[in-house]
């Protein structure tokens, strides 16, 4: 046997090895992402323990009138959803006014309790789910390609439950954030959107959380996801529903984030159409710890641009928040 016939059979032997194990890492890869297990998915009580230790407050959760449902979302996916009345009724004429909170990856519902007395401070009833894959809801996980269309339906929810006239805003983290800029083009008569930590592309996202080389894994990656589950990462890019969208967004992004790195927070600003749109920046912070280490700050930022939103301003301008 010719000596270059046994050097090719060994460089087809080692690149059928390489893409095996491509293979395999794409594998597990793919698994950690669409069915996260263990510190990927986190209970209730492990939530509420992290969160107390960040000084998190859970009273005004613990205390709220609840109404627990659920959504059929076709091929078995029920989505877990509570919602909280606000404690008073609007006055008469005006309209019931809610925020739907949409939380990250490895989290439940119970993460936007902190948020509610902000919610009820403003007047909102609160509605809280866990997102498909998580929590007590079932299903997989796609990073926002399913779960834009699971918050469309919650949207027509909240609009059934209070009127067709009812001011709705939307507040996510994270993948929480990346699944509201996701729907942002289907969305109809949204008041507006806040998005914390969101990325401008989730292939990205991927490459970052999992460090993982784009080629040969990632693309394996994509394409096993995508004929598996009919899932694109490559086609999940917030960026291009925000330049869709005149929907005007709040974007809140710390500038030590590790997961997400803050400089893609100016790309999604940028592409933002709405000119009440905004960003605002904390110095320091790591991935969704905006509101942890400058709540005072976070929350005043968000009724200010709630408020605007609310308003209706006609000639508003695209800021950075101070």
């Amino acid at each position: 046997m010719e000596w270059y016939f046994i050097l090719l059979l060994v460089i087809a032997g080692i690149a059928a090895l390489f893409l095996l194990i491509g293979f395999i890492a794409a594998l597990a890869a793919s698994n950690i992402i669409i069915k996260p297990k263990g510190i990927n998915r986190l209970s209730f009580e492990q939530v509420r323990s992290i969160q107390t230790k960040l000084g998190g407050d859970f009273e005004a959760y613990d205390h709220a009138e609840k109404e627990p449902f659920t959504i059929d979302r076709g091929n078995g996916i029920t989505l877990a959803c509570e919602f909280l009345p606000a404690p008073e009724l609007p006055e008469p004429g005006q309209p019931h006014k809610c925020l739907i909170r949409v939380h990250g990856f490895s989290q439940n519902r119970l993460i936007s309790a902190r948020f509610v007395p902000l919610a009820q401070a403003m007047g909102y009833s609160m509605l809280v789910y866990d997102q498909r894959g998580f929590g007590e809801s079932t299903g997989f996980c796609s990073f926002g390609h399913h779960e834009k269309n699971d918050l469309v339906a919650l949207v027509k929810w909240v609009r059934a439950r209070l009127g067709e006239d009812c001011i709705i805003g939307l507040h996510g983290e994270s993948m929480g954030a990346i699944t509201i800029l996701e729907a942002l083009d289907g969305l109809d008569g949204i008041a507006y959107a806040i998005a914390d930590s969101s990325c401008a592309s989730v292939y990205s996202l991927v490459k970052t959380l999992t460090h993982l080389p784009a080629f040969p894994i990632l693309s394996i990656v994509n394409l096993w996801m995508n004929l598996r589950y009919r899932i694109s990462l490559k086609g999940i890019r917030p960026v291009d529903k925000v330049s869709r969208s005149n929907i005007p967004v709040l974007f809140f992004h710390g500038t030590a984030d590790k997961q997400i790195p803050f400089a893609e927070c100016p790309k999604l600003f940028t592409a933002a159409n709405n000119p009440l749109s905004r960003m605002a920046a904390f110095e320091g912070a790591e991935h969704c710890m905006g509101h942890a280490l400058e709540k005072e700050r976070y929350e005043a930022i968000a009724r200010d641009f709630v408020k605007q939103a609310e308003a209706a301003l006609h000639s508003p301008t695209k800021t950075t928040a101070g």
